[in-house]
């Protein structure tokens, strides 16, 4: 459940989103969404240098417009001190909108959690877990009672998550998938980093046509005579029909970076004419980056 959270108008341009809530609750996945987002992010900041950071973060010539801070519960002091904290900004003259993100789930999903990650609770000290997951529940109760949205993570995926994220908080902000096309030649090895790979080696090679041996897929010669082939034709029209499906799918996920790999024999000829075919194309949240791997190796 996300409550209703405006974020027009003034509120677009100087965010402070605080986000806090139950340990495993999913407060570090959030943010991870969030700087992906753009926002200048701070994990774990000591509450007592809340004021301070945001009085220096937003002076009058600095260039921070989103932040995200990111604070757990931490001894028995938590309460107060935040607190006292969110009366301390209250009162100071500020040009930004502050909002409390609270991240909940059940016991019961949060048991399963730490049962599995097997890492200790915060509270746990000389506590059983069921104990911890109590007693941090019931700390931070008035803050999420301040909480300007309530997110529950019970029935999220990481990547249903990402998108919850992606499409709350993006507003008024560029949101891209980058894909690193990489042009690679298969004596060399495939890129390991690679997310996608297709082989070109079937299309015809302009390497054994002697006046196109010299040149490589970027002149237009060489491309010119790969897609004076039917066979290069049909091939490019499914690749990039299929490929902008699964990379609509990805962008849908919450996925931010992909690197799809074009191979062929050598990564002189085919695979550099398709890449830099690829990387002309204007699809929607889409942004192409390309190298060329191997290209001069021969």
């Amino acid at each position: 459940m996300i409550d209703t959270l405006p974020l027009k108008d003034k509120d677009s341009e100087r965010l402070v989103l605080i986000i806090t809530g139950l340990s495993g609750a999913g407060k570090t996945s959030v943010m991870r969404s969030l700087e992906d987002l753009g926002f200048y992010c701070v994990d774990n900041l000591p509450l007592p240098l809340l004021a301070t950071f945001l009085q220096l973060a937003f002076q009058k010539n600095s260039n921070f417009a989103k932040v995200a801070l990111g604070i757990d519960a931490r001894g028995e002091q938590f309460l107060s001190e935040f607190i006292n904290e969110m009366q301390t900004i209250k009162g100071q003259q500020k040009d930004y909108s502050l909002k409390i993100i609270f991240i909940s789930a059940h016991e019961q999903t949060l048991l399963k959690r730490f049962q599995e990650t097997r890492r200790k609770h915060p509270f746990a000290g000389s506590l059983s877990i069921e104990q911890a997951l109590d007693k941090e529940k019931r700390t931070m109760a008035p803050i999420m009672a301040m909480a300007d949205v309530i997110l529950e993570t019970d029935a999220l995926t990481i990547h249903d998550l990402r998108k919850l994220i992606r499409t709350r908080f993006s507003q008024g902000l560029q949101q891209e998938l980058t894909v690193n096309i990489m042009s690679f030649g298969f004596k060399y090895g495939v890129p390991p980093e690679s997310n996608l790979v297709y082989d070109l080696r079937f299309l015809p090679n302009p390497y054994f046509i002697p006046v196109l041996k010299a040149h490589d897929g970027r002149s237009a010669a060489v491309q010119d005579y790969l897609f004076s082939h039917e066979s290069v034709q049909n091939y490019w029209k499914r690749f990039a029909d299929f490929l902008q499906f699964v990379l609509s799918h990805y962008y849908e996920e919450g996925r931010f970076f992909v690197t799809v790999a074009i191979g062929c024999t050598g990564g002189k000829h085919r695979s550099v004419a398709l890449a830099e075919k690829l990387s002309q194309q204007t699809w929607p949240n889409i942004k192409f980056l390309i190298t060329h791997r191997d290209l001069g190796k021969e």
